[in-house]
């Protein structure tokens, strides 16, 4: 075989398909299977549902109980920050860690490169973070065209 030659396999697990007749039967079946399995979620969604509102109902104590602690201790830490060590945003405990962390929220709209762009100009770039990730579909042009010339 000569090298760099791709081959496809055969796949001898296939159902072999006669006509466009047959193609239009098995449509047909996945069609009905796919029905199946919806009718199944619904099913069982209709049984989880009410045994995820009983949990709910029965955690709803918790977790304002929780939500009551995390806002108290919040506001301890706040008023005692000068126990801090300094530099440190957090201080260590018995039972956990209390502390913060630098973080915003900003949400970004796709335009919102552009406009950082227009506004700072050459100094744009240390605003915009650029996710490289790989183009599957020219991946696939590119492999699918070699297979033609082989």
């Amino acid at each position: 075989m000569a090298k760099g030659k791709r081959v496809k396999s055969v796949r001898p697990h296939l159902k072999e398909i006669k006509d466009w007749s047959e193609a239009d039967k098995l449509v047909l079946v996945i069609g009905s299977l796919q029905g199946t399995i919806a009718s199944a979620e619904t099913e069982a969604k209709e049984r989880i549902d009410p045994i995820k509102a009983k949990l709910a109902k029965d955690v709803k104590g918790s977790q304002e109980k929780i939500r009551f602690y995390t806002e108290s201790l919040e506001a301890f830490a706040t008023a005692h920050r000068q126990d801090f060590k300094k530099g440190h945003q957090s201080r260590k405990l018995n039972s956990g860690v209390i502390g913060w962390h630098k973080s915003t929220v900003i949400k970004v709209k796709k335009a919102t490169a552009g406009l950082i762009e227009a506004v700072f100009g050459r100094r744009a770039a240390q605003y915009i973070h650029i996710k490289t990730t790989p183009d599957k579909e020219a991946m696939a042009r590119g492999i699918s065209i070699r297979c033609r010339k082989g």
